[in-house]
């Protein structure tokens, strides 16, 4: 096991999901129609003191690590078969708060520090492979793009991971119930993510079920997203060239979240993402808030 303070040095590996958990991949097995698009903007954030470790065993640091970050997410219709996909995160912030014991005194050798940079970003498309009035079935393939800064081991800092990597996944989504009171969908994905600069690749699945409301202007969605490593990588711990992004993370983890339509086009969205296991990830929830507009 690891030390606790050597542990939150490389905390929060998996910020890049947990944003697209709730974000990149709402649109489940359906594309958007040609010429429509979905736009979001967002901010995410998370503190912590607790942490899974590499047992996969709940641990806790003395000061509080965290992370914040202002995105913009959007989709749009190339046809009604091919759907454009966007991630960036245009501002991202990883902080460390500086460890102060019972009496209130700081210690020197953990203050107060922090990294502002751009972000690791996505950009991707997603054909529908099937749909009828039931289902529907759409692949896609997202490329990460190493934009954000890796930091310094001096700090354990950092806002990318400084690889490139392929998520090639298959989305089925089922729709239940679809009418102006109320609709009722769900859907299911299995993934396979392919990771460079020697990082082991990574297995992803998850359920997601959604419900509209109130004339199809509220919409409550709960998804559980699990990453399981190959640990196929060389890269250790220790050698991530100061980034929090840590080789061999694994997360199970449960978000909710609630959207309103103020207007046909434009809305709000709110929601938390727990993780309820993992390895070298933080224990604690993050959260997201932002606006969006659904352009048809």
């Amino acid at each position: 096991m690891y030390h606790n303070k050597k542990t939150m040095k490389y905390l929060f590996p998996l910020i890049t999901f947990l944003l697209l958990a709730s974000n990149t991949y709402a649109g489940g097995g359906w594309t958007k129609e040609k010429g429509t698009s979905y736009i979001k903007v967002s901010g995410w954030w998370v503190e912590s003191k607790g942490f899974f470790d590499g047992n996969g065993s709940k641990s806790q640091s003395t000061v509080n690590h965290g992370l914040f970050n202002i995105n913009v997410y959007a989709e749009y219709g190339i046809s009604n078969k091919l759907t454009a996909i966007g991630y960036i995160p245009f501002y991202t912030k990883s902080y460390q708060n500086k460890e102060v014991d019972q009496n209130g005194n700081g210690n020197p050798d953990l203050p107060g520090r922090e990294l502002n940079s751009f972000g690791d970003s996505e950009i991707g498309i997603k054909y529908n492979v099937f749909k009828n009035s039931i289902f529907s079935i759409a692949t896609s393939l997202t490329l990460g793009l190493p934009l954000g800064d890796q930091g310094s081991p001096e700090t354990g800092l950092a806002t990318g991971d400084g690889e490139f990597n392929q998520l090639l996944k298959v989305d089925i989504g089922i729709s239940l119930i679809n009418n102006k009171q109320l609709s009722l969908y769900g859907n299911a994905y299995v993934g396979y993510n392919n990771r460079t600069e020697d990082f082991s690749d990574e297995i992803r699945g998850g359920l997601e079920i959604g419900a509209g409301l109130l004339d199809q202007k509220l919409w409550i969605i709960s998804k559980l997203d699990v990453i399981e490593s190959t640990r196929n990588g060389d890269k250790d711990f220790e050698s991530g060239g100061g980034s929090v992004f840590a080789n061999n993370s694994e997360v199970v983890n449960l978000s909710f979240e609630a959207a309103y339509y103020i207007t046909e086009k434009i809305g709000f969205s709110a929601a938390i993402a727990n993780p309820l296991s993992g390895t070298f990830v933080y224990s604690d929830p993050a959260y997201t808030g932002g606006i969006f507009f659904d352009l048809k």
